[in-house]
């Protein structure tokens, strides 16, 4: 009963510092709004606060302490089951990473007058240290840490294609064949209309959402569905803005071009969340 006490512990522990992690670049721009007399002039200084509200760690040092926290709990585990010495070089290193979370308790309680996680952990930490729980402080220091790093992790994500997907919208074909009466004719892809026959051939990107009404084609589909291999399409399958084809020749049915692609329409989405996390000074 008290292992099991201890896991579901643990696991409300981990959900709890992931969500709080989650939500803590939206926290600042909320107390902002609350508040606008305190306000700094400069927008420089208040983006930084936004990016790390909980925290003056940079992502170079957070990295750093997940791997010092990973390490302390294989040694804390090691010198638990086998061999105790290597038990204080653990708990020393996770004294080393939990600084950060004793000075932002401290600021959270004394200077800003409110109870966070990290007054709560800035708490529980010396006191497992007290009770020799050694292994669940290790356990919970890097939990701590891997919050943090994935976190971070799904920042960059975000922030990277956010940026493949400006690039690739930008590198759509602005003119596209269109076959009329049996002849292929060049045209601006704005002068497009819902049903028009299109042509795209070998190494050429697919400028439109469609369906292919003639041919068959191998079709690199990575900057929209990941990293899958490429797929062979023919009649009757749909075809996106973007794509490209490896090899052969098809004809599409035009259902959708320029703002109205299933890309378009996700660099919008992600643009709206990156203007919507971001710091405007004029707010």
């Amino acid at each position: 009963m008290p292992l099991l006490l201890v896991i579901l512990g643990v696991f409300t522990y981990a959900g709890a510092r992931l969500y709080q992690d989650f939500k803590a670049k939206e926290l600042p721009q909320a107390s902002l709004g609350k508040n606008s007399t305190n306000k700094p002039k400069r927008g420089r200084k208040l983006s930084q606060e936004v990016r790390n509200p909980f925290t003056n760690l940079s992502e170079k040092t957070t990295q750093k302490n997940f791997a010092f926290a990973k390490v302390s709990l294989v040694l804390v585990t090691v010198g638990t089951l086998f061999y105790p010495p290597l038990t204080f070089l653990g708990v020393l290193g996770i004294i080393y990473t939990t600084i950060p979370i004793w000075k932002n308790g401290y600021n959270s309680l004394f200077k800003e007058r409110r109870v966070n996680m990290a007054v709560i952990e800035s708490i529980m930490f010396p006191w497992l240290i007290i009770m020799k729980s050694y292994f669940l402080l290790a356990l919970l220091n890097w939990l701590h840490y891997l919050s943090k790093t994935l976190v971070i992790e799904t920042k960059n994500f975000e922030e990277n294609l956010r940026k493949s997907l400006f690039k690739v919208f930008g590198k759509l074909p602005t003119v596209v064949w269109l076959l009329q009466d049996g002849v292929e004719i060049e045209m601006p892809i704005d002068n497009l209309k819902v049903g028009d026959i299109i042509v795209c051939n070998t190494n050429g990107m697919i400028p439109v959402d469609g369906v292919i009404t003639q041919g068959r084609a191998l079709i690199d589909q990575q900057i929209l569905l990941g990293d899958i291999p490429p797929l062979e399409k023919c009649v009757g399958e749909k075809v996106f803005a973007s794509n490209t084809i490896l090899s052969g020749q098809i004809f599409i049915r035009v259902e959708k071009w320029g703002a109205e692609t299933f890309v378009a329409r996700d660099v919008e989405i992600v643009t709206r969340g990156f203007r919507n996390n971001a710091y405007c000074p004029n707010r």
